[in-house]
């Protein structure tokens, strides 16, 4: 190691360990630089990379050099290492570590040392910020930032009992007292990861963390560089890491202070079970901010997942194999009111796929988490469920759901405005929204406009040809996003815009959008709610705003998917808009399973009819397996279930994959407009059966025939019907082939002359 010259005294000392990553330890150095509290070191360790590179950086900053001290080791030593290297270095009453990838607001040590010095940081022995999640790439030497979102906003303190479970913050987020850091004995050497949250851990027996409110930190992260990249974050690069040593850390720390504070930490340990969600975590809270003593909808969803994950994990176990008997030996049944520390116990030592539940949108997280999302790709987590219920809870990411329980509703009223911050953003042909897309001539300067949220209509406008534009449901659209839109509009050349279902912030764009252009842009709506639906009274109110529109001029059309809705309501087109499947030539499979198997991707609510659903496909006497997306609880005292399989709500191509590995899809529903899980599943050569959909332009087609059944509460009638459409599948799969061949091709072909008609290309 290099010696430096001893440092002068400072109030600060700013640790940065880099090892060959000049491009990020330049922007570090402007972080630090540009910071309006001038009384601190910058100490910046070489952590056995080319010191001649590192040391211009830190020599060509505009710091003083009375102000920067630089340390070089020969071999690198690691995180932990390298950063207690640095504070032994220096002479300070604050230290924080400022990793070379992350950055500051220029007032972050100007707040924080401002309130570790006054009368109320005095009690504390460090004090965080609220941070600043940057996802970025590094391409051609140059940072590409990608996108930003908040980090920890719910977090108003920080407890131990929150840090036991898993980190939560950052350490560009944390300054605190140097006495602290001599009294633990500096970062833990051993461990190649996980090290900030030990230190955490060992600093909170010993002080408290104060919170500062606002986002003065930023936590930068790459998820799409390759984990052997020198520019690659520890927490993707290590990811295996991260996941092993977190037990080791936690035991680490409770062996290490069981004989000085057993009682305390036994404590802790069971007020882990029993603290509601905001309690515990940022992690847990959605864009609506609460107290957490308030009941909210996040509650509701805590349970459901503790609940899903107990029901997962015990089934789990009651259907284990030879193979894994041995290792689920480990984990015992859980009791019906096992707690989450019990429960995420059991899920990270059984290592078995939890099923993700109706309840959460797993396409919604992994599209706001891309690291995420990559972790999954790469067969690191089965999940983004699980990395949520592991990792994400604490990390304050948001947890999307797939619709507002009542109870949230109800509470609408008495909460605080929602955090725009937190809300999805306005997007533009995503990959996920075009890839299975028509390519028709004529649809170029069509834009389609859906939300985020809505998942059914947004596969319905993703099938179909055309520009795509998805925009958030929830919170309030800005002006800077509206502006945004218009730019992009016109850059395309959009001449007709369609909106896919409404919303107040679909209204909103819509007047801003005929604000812009006036007439040289058309702007039509399509609805997809049936009138069952308006048991929420959201559906009405979005119905008559769409009238009005069309009254106003400002909409040009107003159509529908449900047939003959326009004979009821006046002023919608005549016609019934088609829906496109999905285009999937190649993932179309013409022969049928070996296992004869039903797939029943339904929600436990009423409308979706799953029960009737599950016990027609059990009394089919020609089914071997019926597989669920919910399990049907209560239906095990009644009927044997031996035959079901729960795998799960599925997406994309997981949901493509096992319908194509099923005889036939059911969906016997009580009320339906077009199901887009019927296209999707004759898109991959599955025959779906349907109650009767009542649309008149495929009265004489022979598939909808035979995949049509009356008998929606009749299990025993339902299981006839079932019976005679597996039968025919099995029995002639060319037949059956051709059949949804010929429906696609002349379902597509009406779906175009019918967008086309009703926009008048």
């Amino acid at each position: 190691m290099c010696t430096p010259q001893p440092a002068a005294w400072r109030r600060v000392a700013v640790v940065t360990r880099t090892r060959n990553r000049p491009l990020l330890l330049r922007r570090a150095a402007r972080s630090v630089s540009r910071q309006t509290f001038k009384d601190f070191v910058w100490v910046v360790v070489n952590d056995g990379g080319d010191e001649e590179t590192a040391r211009s950086i830190v020599e060509g900053s505009q710091l003083d050099r009375n102000s920067v001290l630089f340390l070089s080791l020969a071999q690198s030593r690691g995180m932990e290492a390298a950063s207690n290297a640095g504070v032994a270095a220096c002479r300070s009453d604050f230290v924080v570590i400022h990793d070379d990838d992350d950055s500051w607001a220029p007032n972050f040590l100007e707040k924080t040392v401002t309130f570790l010095s006054s009368q109320q940081g005095r009690r504390y022995g460090g004090v965080i910020t609220h941070s600043i999640h940057v996802l970025e790439d590094i391409r051609d030497d140059e940072v590409i930032e990608r996108r930003r979102r908040p980090f920890q906003t719910a977090v108003r303190d920080v407890q131990l009992a929150q840090m036991i479970r898993g980190n939560f913050f950052p350490p560009i987020s944390f300054l605190f007292r140097r006495t602290l850091w001599d009294e633990i004995g500096g970062f833990n050497e051993t461990l190649p990861v996980l090290g900030d949250w030990f230190f955490n851990l060992e600093f909170l027996l010993k002080a408290d963390i104060g919170v500062l409110p606002e986002p003065l930190a930023f936590y930068h992260h790459r998820d799409q560089v390759p984990v052997t990249n020198v520019y690659a974050n520890s927490v993707s690069a290590a990811g295996h890491q991260h996941d092993e040593l977190a037990a080791v850390v936690r035991n680490a720390f409770l062996r290490r202070h069981m004989d000085k504070a057993a009682v305390a930490l036994s404590l802790i340990l069971s007020h882990i079970d029993d603290m509601r969600p905001g309690e515990v975590t940022a992690a847990a809270s959605d864009p609506v901010r609460r107290p957490a003593s308030t009941p909210n909808a996040a509650g509701d969803d805590d349970r459901a997942d503790l609940d899903w994950i107990i029901g997962s994990i015990n089934r789990s176990l009651a259907r284990r194999s030879l193979k894994s008997f041995v290792r689920s030996l480990r984990v015992r049944p859980l009791e019906p009111d096992a707690g989450w520390n019990e429960a995420l116990s059991a899920l990270q030592k059984l290592k078995a796929p939890i099923p993700v539940p109706d309840h959460f949108d797993e396409p919604a997280y992994l599209a706001g988490n891309p690291d995420v999302a990559a972790a999954v790709q790469k067969g690191q987590l089965h999940s983004g469920y699980v990395h949520f219920l592991l990792f994400g809870r604490f990390e304050g990411r948001r947890r999307p759901g797939r619709h507002v329980s009542p109870f949230a509703a109800a509470q609408d009223n008495a909460c605080p405005a929602p955090d725009t911050a937190n809300v999805l953003k306005p997007v533009f042909d995503t990959p996920a929204m075009l890839r299975a897309a028509h390519r028709v001539a004529g649809f170029e300067r069509v834009l389609h406009i859906a939300h985020h949220e809505w998942h059914g209509i947004r596969q319905a406008t993703a099938y179909c040809p055309g520009h795509k534009l998805l925009i958030p449901a929830e919170g309030t659209l800005e002006e800077a996003d509206k502006a945004g839109i218009a730019e992009e509009i016109q850059a395309l050349g959009i001449t007709h815009v369609v909106f896919q279902g409404y919303s107040e912030n679909a209204d909103q764009l819509l007047l801003a959008l005929k604000s812009r252009f006036g007439s040289d842009l058309r702007c039509h709506a399509v609805t997809h709610v049936t009138t069952a639906q308006f048991e929420h009274y959201f559906e009405m109110v979005m119905q008559a705003r769409l009238l009005i529109r069309l009254r106003m001029g400002s909409l040009q059309g107003l159509a529908s998917v449900k047939p003959d809705f326009g004979a009821v309501f006046e002023n919608y087109w005549p016609s019934l808009i088609v829906n496109f499947a999905p285009d999937l030539p190649s993932q179309r499979r013409a022969q049928p399973p070996e296992l004869r198997s039903v797939y029943a991707p339904l929600d436990p609510g009423w409308r979706k009819n799953m029960y009737t659903n599950v016990l027609g496909a059990l009394a089919a006497g020609n089914v071997e397996q019926v597989k669920t997306a919910n399990f049907p609880n209560g239906l095990e005292s009644l009927v044997n279930l031996d035959r079901l399989r729960l795998v799960g709500y599925l997406r994309g191509r997981d949901l493509f994959e096992e319908m194509a590995r099923s005889s036939l899809v059911l969906l016997a529903t009580l009320a339906e407009c077009q199901p887009m899980t019927q296209l999707e599943s004759l898109a991959v050569g599955t025959p779906a059966m349907t109650g009767p959909l009542s649309i008149r332009e495929f009265d004489d087609d022979p598939l909808i025939r035979l995949c049509t059944t009356p008998h929606l509460d009749n299990p025993a009638l339902l299981a006839r019907d079932v019976e005679r459409l597996v039968a025919a599948r099995h029995a002639d799969p060319g037949a059956m082939a051709e059949m949804i061949s010929c429906h696609l091709a002349r379902r597509h072909a009406l779906a175009a002359q019918r967008y086309g008609d009703f926009l008048a290309l």
